[in-house]
């Protein structure tokens, strides 16, 4: 048990520098810095030409959480699937909401994505 009352847990992972938070953003097209609560976040939309399509690549992104046991929070709405990732016990971002963000853009949104007017996503 940590004796300051305010710090991360003993197992959280460092949050990362702006400098580094610059770098991913810069190569990996469409994420975006956000913030979830005060803490710092990276998040990312796809879009869909219906409904059922974002749920399957929701159903995709949760399958990966699981494996990484990381769990981003995901959005879904008609057309669209918004990922979120944060490392919550370390107050903000981490190596590890990198890693699953480069790891969810390998994923397939399938043949319904739709290019993202904005760079973001599919």
């Amino acid at each position: 048990m940590n004796s300051q009352p305010n710090s991360p847990p003993a197992h959280a992972a460092p949050a990362v520098a702006a400098i580094d938070l610059e770098a991913f953003l810069t190569h990996q097209p469409g994420w975006q810095s956000t913030a979830e609560g005060a803490e710092p976040a990276i998040q990312k939309t796809w879009r869909f030409a219906d409904f059922r399509a974002a749920m399957a690549f929701a159903d995709q992104v949760a399958a990966l959480a699981e494996r990484l046991n990381h769990h981003p929070t995901l959005t879904v709405g008609w057309g669209r699937c918004t990922v979120r990732w944060s490392t919550h016990d370390a107050g903000g971002l981490t190596a590890r909401d990198f890693d699953a963000a480069r790891q969810t853009d390998l994923l397939n949104p399938g043949p319904n994505a739709l290019p993202n007017p904005e760079g973001a996503g599919a």
